[in-house]
């Protein structure tokens, strides 16, 4: 099986390509982007630091070279910059989106394609409606808020992280919905109380601020790239593991025309399956706020 990764001198693109190839799921990585030279130095280097961990080849690439790749991960975006909210990237990316998509005709047509760029809900429904192809072969990546959820409410209640298992949906962004009626420590359901319930989503807020206050120019490269290089590997070996990611919506919990990030089911085709929680009233008005969010960024696309 074979990966590209469009932005392969980024961060995200060179760490995810780095940590995937450790794991060896793949017999080679293509790495693509504008900066050749950066690029051919990562696949250069990474030649000699997989030696000892695996055979996967990690090589340099220009689109016509991708056709035979299973799987796309799309990590280009424009430079990072101190924002208050993910969406203020939409200008900034539906230029670099748009380039990518003019070399989409060198796509296989049953590749499974995962985003990375942001906001990245706007940009997975963009492809989506652009391609036209299989829903579930159109997948954006926002495992993150997942993770950061797990980590939350192992920080509030000094518990291993490892044995915490919670879902956030909706947009990859500020309007999340963490399912916190959902959580589940050692494989036992956890009974969180409403005013623990705040205080773990302002742990969320907070963090975002803080981060993004620290006006360091960069996006969180180590732990997109190893939650990316978990979905990817959810793919590769056809796990059917449940990770959460954007996926266009036909009807799911009454929503269309709009992709939400959803618990999904990932196999070599994509999203196996897309999981429908229950959601309690909280719940429902916080996505459909959320959804209402998205598609007016969608609208500024003119699809």
């Amino acid at each position: 099986m074979k990966l590209a990764i469009i932005g392969g001198n980024g961060a995200i693109g060179s760490t995810t390509a780095f940590l995937t190839a450790q794991k060896g799921i793949y017999d080679e990585i293509k790495l693509l982007g504008r900066k050749t030279n950066v690029l051919k130095n990562h696949a250069m280097d990474m030649e000699h630091a997989l030696m000892p961990f695996s055979k996967t080849v990690v090589s340099f690439a220009e689109y016509e070279d991708i056709g035979d790749c299973q799987v796309i991960f799309i990590a280009a975006g424009a430079p990072e910059r101190k924002v208050v909210s993910r969406e203020e990237y939409l200008k900034d990316n539906v230029r670099v989106m748009d380039e990518i998509l003019e070399h989409s005709c060198h796509f296989s047509k049953d590749a499974v394609i995962l985003t990375a760029t942001n906001p990245i809900d706007v940009f997975n429904f963009y492809l989506y409606k652009k391609l036209k192809k299989d829903r579930m072969k159109i997948l954006g990546f926002s495992a993150n808020d997942s993770l950061r959820l797990r980590w939350a409410i192992a920080e509030k209640f000094n518990l291993e992280f490892s044995k915490t298992e919670a879902y956030c949906i909706g947009e990859h962004g500020e309007d999340q919905v963490p399912l916190m009626n959902c959580v589940k420590y050692d494989g036992k359901m956890m009974n969180i109380e409403d005013e623990t319930k705040v205080e773990i989503k302002k742990i969320l807020v907070d963090w975002f601020l803080k981060f993004q206050n620290l006006d360091a120019r960069r996006t969180s490269g180590w732990t997109s790239s190893v939650t990316a290089s978990e979905v990817l590997e959810a793919i590769a070996c056809d796990s059917g593991k449940i990770i959460e990611c954007s996926v266009p919506l036909e009807g799911d919990l009454g929503y269309r025309d709009v992709s939400l990030g959803m618990m999904v089911k990932l196999g070599k085709e994509g999203a196996k399956e897309v999981i429908v929680p229950k959601l309690n009233d909280g719940e429902k008005r916080s996505l459909d706020k959320a959804t209402a969010k998205i598609k007016q960024q969608i609208a500024h696309l003119n699809i």
